[in-house]
């Protein structure tokens, strides 16, 4: 059941970063697209594994997702690519060097 408010957690924070104020089950389906959509690509651009689901605890990441939401949503997530290369990369490197941290592998990924 933590999964599904989860899940609505994740739906509601990126509803207001859209600013969907109105309840419409169109909108709803829409707005779930939106987020399965960006979840697999954002999950594969930071090095996190499948299925992670993004939330608040992510920090950069996180804000990265919301907006990639947003631009998803007005249907220009190409965009979001090019404005916020930058930021991806850099979350990217910390993704990967806490993974490898936890992990207990060197820099090579040699455990």
């Amino acid at each position: 059941m933590a999964d599904k408010r989860a899940d609505d957690a994740t739906l509601q924070a990126v509803r207001d970063k859209l600013n969907v104020t109105w309840e419409s089950e169109e909108t709803d389906r829409r707005v779930r697209s939106v987020v399965d959509t960006v979840t697999p690509v954002l999950n594969s651009r930071l090095g996190y594994p499948d299925g992670h689901g993004f939330t608040p605890a992510d920090g950069g990441p996180w804000a990265l997702f919301l907006n990639a939401c947003l631009y998803e949503f007005s249907d220009a997530l190409d965009d979001f690519w090019v404005n916020y290369a930058c930021e991806v990369r850099a979350e990217r490197l910390l993704v990967l060097c806490s993974a490898e941290g936890e992990g207990g592998g060197d820099a090579q990924g040699q455990g």
